[in-house]
């Protein structure tokens, strides 16, 4: 553990993660809110993995409206440590989060799954889910993931960091915090595992097939869809594991400089993992034309009345002719 006097406080980091806290949450307050209002308003189609990512979105935008939330108990920690009502509050948010990216792994991985067995094992009972089976399996997954994040607020406030961190870096290891990591290795592990499975099963058939791949649209989507969820997935989420895996590794050396490099590390780490809410619209855009109709037409309008209000420049050679 780290020695009390270590002062682990860096301003220029501490700066650096509000700015990708604000701009997390903007990318992805707008993204989820377009990929929502297509999921309620224009998509026709139902399918399992369909309802799988619409409680992806969900996830997300439960995440998105935390964002000010930790935002506010950041920067309160600098102005104020008195703060009657921050330990609950810490432990209100610091749930949620974690609820919505448990959730939002697990809807990755079921995408994933979804795609292997239609793709790979078609005539399997498990390659023609209905919604009604979407539905079930969704509960499910919410249910789990609120029983595997729940210490968080049952945790004594003692076990929670001042600095309102994922992790406390003071006192004996207790119950909450290994099980804390626990989970915190296994969703990855295992939701990474089966998407990197799926991948790889999933381009194995193809190549095997006697067609050429162009040729074999659905298939072809099939590919790109999982392997967007691969490099979601690895982009957003790896980075923190990673971290966590360099902050236990330094503790034992007691140095104060080694632990400090490896704190800020995960804690840029951790807050990259909330870019996960704005690069899963990635996935939306390829599972159906219409979430991209509907991204590419709020992007046009948006473009065109930035050029309405922007003034209209007389072309260089008119300075020339006069």
């Amino acid at each position: 553990m780290v020695n009390s006097n270590c002062s682990l406080y860096n301003e220029s980091v501490e700066i650096a993660m509000n700015i990708l806290l604000v701009l997390e949450f903007g990318l992805g307050l707008t993204s989820n809110a377009i990929a929502l209002w297509t999921f309620y308003f224009r998509l026709k189609v139902w399918k399992a993995h369909a309802f799988y990512l619409l409680n992806l979105a969900i996830a997300d935008a439960l995440l998105n409206i935390c964002l000010p939330f930790r935002l506010v108990l950041a920067v309160g920690f600098r102005i104020t440590e008195n703060w009657d009502y921050r330990p609950q509050l810490c432990s209100v948010i610091l749930f949620m989060l974690s609820l919505s990216q448990a959730v939002s792994i697990a809807f990755l991985a079921a995408v994933a799954l979804d795609r292997y067995f239609r793709v790979v094992h078609p005539t399997y009972k498990t390659s023609s889910l209905t919604t009604r089976h979407a539905r079930v399996i969704a509960c499910v997954v919410w249910l789990l993931a609120i029983g595997l994040t729940v210490e968080i607020l049952v945790a004594p406030q003692s076990k929670i960091s001042v600095e309102c961190r994922s992790f406390n870096l003071q006192g004996q290891a207790s119950f909450y915090s290994i099980w804390r990591d626990v989970v915190f290795f296994l969703e990855f592990l295992i939701s990474f595992g089966l998407i990197l499975f799926c991948t790889v099963a999933i381009i194995k058939k193809l190549k095997k097939s006697p067609r050429d791949l162009s040729r074999q649209p659905k298939l072809k989507k099939a590919m790109l869809l999982v392997t967007a969820v691969v490099v979601v997935f690895g982009v957003c989420f790896l980075p923190s594991v990673l971290g966590r895996i360099l902050l236990y590794s330094l503790q034992s050396f007691k140095s104060c400089a080694a632990v400090r490099v490896a704190v800020h590390v995960l804690d840029v780490s951790i807050c990259w993992t909330y870019l996960n809410s704005a690069m899963n619209p990635i996935v939306y855009c390829i599972s159906s034309p219409t979430f991209r109709h509907s991204y590419r037409k709020i992007f046009n309008s948006l473009r065109l009345r930035r050029n309405e209000v922007e003034p209209q420049r007389p072309p260089l050679c008119s300075h020339y002719s006069q």
